[in-house]
């Protein structure tokens, strides 16, 4: 035997050696002193722990603490991020000042709205584009491939939701 082990000494005190591993054992026992100190050792806390009294947990006593433990963690409450949201309100207010801000600079200060000519403008390039816009979507090639984008996109926010949620699942069921 190479190095005598603490386990390989428990073993000894246990009488759990094979014949021909009891005598390299006793051998290195009457030739090293350390060995023999660490026996000895072992053999003191062996018969303190033999001499103990057993004292048996009462019953159902698992149970009980995992109950407890269900409890305590149904009485935390999550903690509730408002990072998301504080940021989702801070982009519509900033939305909101823009549109505000377009509305004032329209008026010209003499109480008449200059939206007219704008309006105007707006349906003329709307007239224009939107026979071009009609005849490029009348084309059944692109009408397939906005189709099929469509549907992938769908299927794509869909399953990331879906993972998501697997996800959180997860992630609860660890946290119990």
């Amino acid at each position: 035997m190479n190095k005598l082990t603490d386990e390989i000494l428990n073993k000894y005190i246990d009488g759990e050696l094979e014949s021909f591993e009891l005598a390299e054992v006793k051998n290195e026992i009457e030739k090293n002193d350390e060995v023999l100190a660490r026996l000895k050792a072992l053999r003191l806390v062996d018969n303190s722990l033999k001499q103990m009294e057993v004292e048996y947990a009462p019953v159902n006593f698992s149970e009980k603490v995992m109950k407890a433990i269900s409890n305590a963690s149904k009485a935390v409450k999550p903690k509730i991020s408002y990072f998301f949201v504080t940021i989702i309100t801070l982009f519509s207010i900033a939305v909101l000042g823009v549109i505000v801000a377009a509305f004032i600079s329209i008026d010209d200060g003499n109480g008449q709205s200059t939206m007219s000519p704008y309006m105007d403008k707006a349906k003329e390039v709307i007239g224009k584009n939107l026979t071009a816009f009609q005849t490029f979507f009348s084309n059944q090639n692109v009408l397939l491939v906005v189709s099929i984008s469509t549907l992938i996109l769908l299927i794509t926010v869909y399953l990331t939701f879906e993972a998501h949620k697997i996800f959180k699942e997860k992630l609860n069921s660890y946290s119990r």
